[in-house]
């Protein structure tokens, strides 16, 4: 933090680049790799399932189906149509779920069988990549039909996993849109739950942001999210420790100035009653010499009385000037206005070519301290100095504006405006150091509407309870 009270900006130079992520992008990406992790955990369990389920149930109605076959097929020394009534079972075991059935007759020959009249269960077909992903390997049972001695054909029964397949698939598209709807779900509580998050650090972000254009009286709202909170009673203490720095800063500034003030009136004491008595001293000899020779005819001499009395005239007007100069002027005291009401009236007697006026309601302006009263008299002293020396004005205004808890001192011309050369004497380096030390701002003059304006501004503490207002 500088002597202004501010937070020191950071050290000019090459900063390295970052690569920012933003919060939102890390939640919504987070939260998409974990369903899809999700996803992929239940999609290989399901997948897992269907199959293990594909491979028992076609398994069991194979061995059902064999059994059945093998009960109901008739005994070789019956005479009966073997190959019909085998015909009509193989039909029957065909119809059956999970299992297909074929009769061929000796010659290895398809026998076409007698139409089922069970009702077939219509499912959605599975596509071909989920049932290779959950098809088991197929199995097979033969069953010989023969009629004593010889061999009428041969049932073979096969293992037929499609309608469970369908039936998985099925299930799996229920599944799905469930899978999806948890993931919506999560994703849109994570955003929110993120969001919330990102409105309370604004919050803190807008807090830092004024403690950095210097309004350390303000706190960081509460969050109710515990560790956020406790990153805003960070930041709330922070505030109060530059406060308190920054306090101490402007007492210590204050006092640095109203100490200069001081020595500035003792070496001006000093120049008054040391070396004016000695200059008017000087100024009196060489009166008397020039007396002393006046009958005498040495024109050297008439001359070299006359350049050391005009030199010593001269030295008697710096150190005038000077005096008057480090001299604050006002008697102690005294309010804002008057001070600079009598800087004003001296002035005028200066240049009485000149009018110079002080703009009505100086009077309410807030009063900024001590130390500010005098860098706003030293403000206005100089700025008016400057509009007399360089611009040739016919009309100056001096204005000392409030404005909310500030001091606006604003001193306007008519002249012919400051110099261009861009750069700055030292009157106008001591009254940016004032304003800088005193934490407020100096704008230097520039022109407006045909006026040259310079301006001085300056924050005005608020009296204490303890305070007097009178």
């Amino acid at each position: 933090m500088d002597a202004s009270g501010h937070i020191a900006a950071p050290i000019d130079g090459p900063v390295p680049q970052r690569r920012l992520v933003s919060l939102r992008i890390m939640a919504f990406g987070g939260a998409a790799f974990g369903w899809l992790l999700v996803f992929a955990i239940v999609a290989s369990v399901l997948v897992a399932t269907a199959r293990e389920a594909v491979r028992d149930e076609t398994q069991s109605a194979l061995r059902l189906a064999s059994a059945a076959a093998t009960l109901r097929l008739p005994t070789a020394f019956e005479r009966r149509d073997l190959m019909a009534e085998a015909r009509h079972l193989a039909a029957q075991i065909d119809a059956m779920r999970h299992v297909t059935a074929e009769l061929r007759d000796a010659a290895s020959k398809p026998v076409a069988l007698v139409p089922d009249a069970l009702p077939v269960d219509k499912l959605t077909q599975a596509p071909g990549w989920f049932a290779r992903l959950i098809q088991p390997e197929p199995a097979s049972e033969l069953i010989p039909v023969t009629q004593y001695p010889n061999l009428l054909g041969m049932l073979e029964i096969r293992t037929d996993p499609q309608d469970e397949i369908n039936e998985a698939w099925r299930d799996l598209r229920l599944i799905l849109p469930l899978l999806a709807a948890t993931a919506l779900v999560s994703v849109g509580v994570t955003m929110a739950i993120t969001a919330l998050v990102l409105r309370r650090l604004a919050g803190l972000g807008a807090a830092l942001d004024r403690m950095r254009a210097g309004a350390l009286d303000q706190r960081a709202p509460p969050t109710r999210i515990a560790q956020l909170d406790r990153l805003g009673e960070g930041v709330n203490a922070l505030a109060v420790h530059l406060a308190d720095e920054r306090a101490e800063n402007r007492h210590l500034q204050s006092r640095m100035m109203t100490l200069a003030e001081a020595e500035r009136a003792r070496i001006a004491s000093d120049l008054h009653d040391g070396i004016g008595p000695q200059l008017f001293a000087l100024q009196a000899a060489i009166a008397q010499a020039n007396r002393a020779v006046a009958d005498r005819s040495s024109a050297e001499l008439h001359d070299a009385l006359g350049a050391v009395a005009h030199h010593a005239g001269a030295i008697r007007q710096a150190t005038r000037a000077a005096i008057d100069d480090l001299r604050l002027g006002p008697t102690e005291g005294a309010g804002l206005d008057e001070m600079v009401q009598e800087l004003l009236i001296e002035f005028a007697d200066m240049a009485p070519e000149t009018r110079i006026i002080l703009a009505p309601g100086a009077a309410l302006a807030p009063d900024p301290g001590e130390a500010g009263r005098i860098a706003v008299f030293r403000f206005v002293r100089e700025s008016v100095l400057n509009a007399l020396r360089h611009a040739a004005p016919s009309r100056i205004e001096v204005a000392l504006l409030p404005d909310q808890d500030e001091l606006t001192a604003r001193v306007s011309d008519d002249g012919t405006g400051p110099a261009s050369t861009g750069t700055r004497g030292l009157g106008q380096t001591g009254m940016r150091d004032r304003a800088a030390a005193l934490n407020g701002h100096y704008r230097p003059p520039r022109r407006e509407g045909g006026q040259t304006i310079t301006e001085f501004r300056l924050p005005c503490p608020k009296p204490s309870a303890q305070e007097d207002p009178t």
